[in-house]
């Protein structure tokens, strides 16, 4: 693995626990920060302002595998839960939750993050999405 790339997509969860083990007070801090603003989705930039908003530790998690999330990653906010959109390499995206009270890190599914997503605009999440229930039209006729 590269020095501080996301190379495989299964080592974020293994690498944000590490993490998380490591600097435990620092990242509660900035996940404190991000739920405060209420319920919401917050791009990189916005991110990364609150980063560097908290006053201790930042450095370290900032050139470890968290700096590397935050650059590249949009949040939606529902407290207690933060999902996290992350996208490692072009074409990629990862999703995964965390608890900011519990500090547990959860990986979704991509109709996951959408019903979290869907949540945030309707207060309550689709309960179910199968390809049956959704027309497509192609303007293709049949002859």
């Amino acid at each position: 693995m590269a020095d501080g790339v996301l190379t495989r997509v299964h080592s974020l969860r293994t690498r944000l626990d590490e993490t998380l083990t490591g600097h435990r007070n620092e990242i509660l801090s900035f996940l404190s920060r991000v739920e405060s603003h209420g319920k919401g989705i917050l791009q990189p930039h916005q991110l990364l302002a609150e980063f560097e908003a908290i006053p201790e530790g930042r450095k370290k998690l900032n050139n470890g595998p968290f700096g590397e999330i935050l650059k590249s990653t949009e949040a939606i906010v529902l407290p207690p839960w933060i999902a996290l959109a992350v996208r490692p390499r072009p074409g990629v995206r990862i999703y995964i939750r965390v608890n900011v009270r519990a500090l547990v890190v959860e990986e979704l599914r991509v109709l996951e993050y959408l019903q979290f997503k869907e949540e945030l605009v309707d207060g309550s999440a689709i309960k179910s999405l199968k390809w049956g229930d959704v027309a497509l039209t192609t303007g293709l006729s049949t002859c």
